[in-house]
């Protein structure tokens, strides 16, 4: 676990340079939100058709195969476009197309890698915590990623931001083959033994829980993650700066979901979740409603921890949860309905984002993000309550 979450460090802030390192560049190019919002459109558009049909077929004993090609790929692409642009070649066109490969490779990447991770987690009673801790890594990369990106991206330029995602994806890929080779897994169940993707749409469908935070999720994951491309038109039209204040911004996301990662990787998770996970989205409308009217630094970096701390809280909460009540034959269709409704909302958020702050302000796009998640909250919460004949917030009694 050591070894992997080390490696899974390393990749992930690589990762994170990349993305922002292209932010800047597409921004840099164009001054335009809406090619930001197309850009961020193409990273994410793959999730939606990739990671639903790998993660059905993904077992413990090709994940790991799978995630050694995977990272082959994208050290191509951090080499191809380092060399793209020591030669000047890295024109408009030629950074979306890295871009939808980037996004192919990471609806590849993004499964095979939970299927590793639950491969080394031997003892169900440590799930919650090892998604946690994995999720503690993910976001300490999202916090330092964006902002070393912009703190290298003026000084030494775009070659030294994809430099560094290509030694990051070297060691992840050193570390999974030092990994050890699990043993094989067994038969795929069958349809009529209820596996794959099936089986989970049949699992969240009867589970309360799964009913409400499966689309809970992806509300706040599109309301919430629409920021990528609103960040640096905030840092630059409102701040003056895009490199200055886009890794301020992302780093300010990262630090509040990194403490909600560590919230729910500590011994208070079952109470945190119990008496959290209902009530913290309303603080996301909450935090997005702040940068709608914040025209100051500070606030506007606590509106954007606020924003990080319930995306995280929500998604990883919501992980956990249905892992832990999931039967093993439908994990890895589990995984892929997750990852669809986090990330597979993200291309359409990152359009509509683009699109708010292209026709109005960047502010106004907040603000418009607000109204829009406070009214699913409100659709979504009073038709339970008045089905239940009671409010509640406690989510072990829905």
């Amino acid at each position: 676990m050591r070894r992997y979450l080390s490696a899974q460090a390393a990749s992930l802030l690589g990762s994170w340079v990349l993305d922002i390192t292209l932010n800047l560049l597409v921004w840099r190019l164009t001054q335009s939100p809406a090619m930001l919002g197309a850009l961020n459109f193409l990273i994410y558009l793959p999730s939606l058709v990739v990671t639903p049909l790998l993660s059905g077929r993904l077992r413990v004993d090709n994940a790991r195969r799978l995630s050694l090609a995977v990272l082959a790929a994208a050290m191509a692409v951090a080499v191809g476009l380092t060399l793209g642009h020591a030669l000047g070649l890295l024109t408009l066109p030629v950074l979306l197309g890295a871009a939808l490969v980037r996004g192919v490779l990471g609806g590849m990447e993004v499964p095979s890698r939970q299927m590793l991770l639950m491969s080394l987690t031997h003892d169900s009673a440590r799930l919650a915590s090892a998604i946690a801790l994995n999720t503690v890594v993910f976001l300490l990369a999202r916090t330092l990623g964006p902002a070393l990106a912009g703190l290298m991206f003026e000084p030494l330029g775009p070659g030294a931001g994809f430099v560094l995602a290509a030694l990051g994806t070297a060691v992840m890929w050193r570390n999974v083959w030092r990994l050890p080779r699990p043993s094989p897994a067994p038969p795929a169940p069958t349809p009529a033994q209820g596996g794959g993707l099936g089986a989970a749409l049949r699992f969240v469908w009867q589970d309360g829980f799964g009913r409400l935070f499966l689309p809970m999720t992806a509300c706040v994951a599109f309301c919430a993650g629409a920021y990528q491309t609103l960040v640096p038109v905030l840092a630059d039209r409102v701040y003056g700066s895009a490199s200055a204040w886009t890794g301020w911004f992302f780093g300010a996301s990262g630090v509040g979901a990194l403490v909600a990662a560590v919230l729910l990787s500590s011994r208070h998770v079952e109470a945190s979740l119990r008496r959290g996970l209902m009530a913290v989205p309303w603080l996301a409308v909450l935090a997005l409603a702040l940068l709608a009217v914040s025209a100051h630094v500070a606030t506007t970096l606590a509106g954007f921890a606020l924003l990080g701390f319930c995306t995280s809280f929500v998604g990883t909460g919501t992980n956990a949860t249905l892992h832990r009540r999931v039967p093993p034959a439908a994990r890895g269709g589990l995984i892929a309905l997750l990852l669809l409704a986090f990330n597979g909302v993200m291309p359409l958020a990152q359009l509509v984002a683009g699109a708010l702050a292209q026709w109005g302000s960047v502010n106004a796009a907040f603000g418009w993000l607000a109204a829009g998640l406070a009214v699913v909250l409100a659709a979504a919460y009073g038709w339970r309550w008045r089905r239940l004949g009671r409010v509640v917030w406690d989510m072990n009694r829905l």
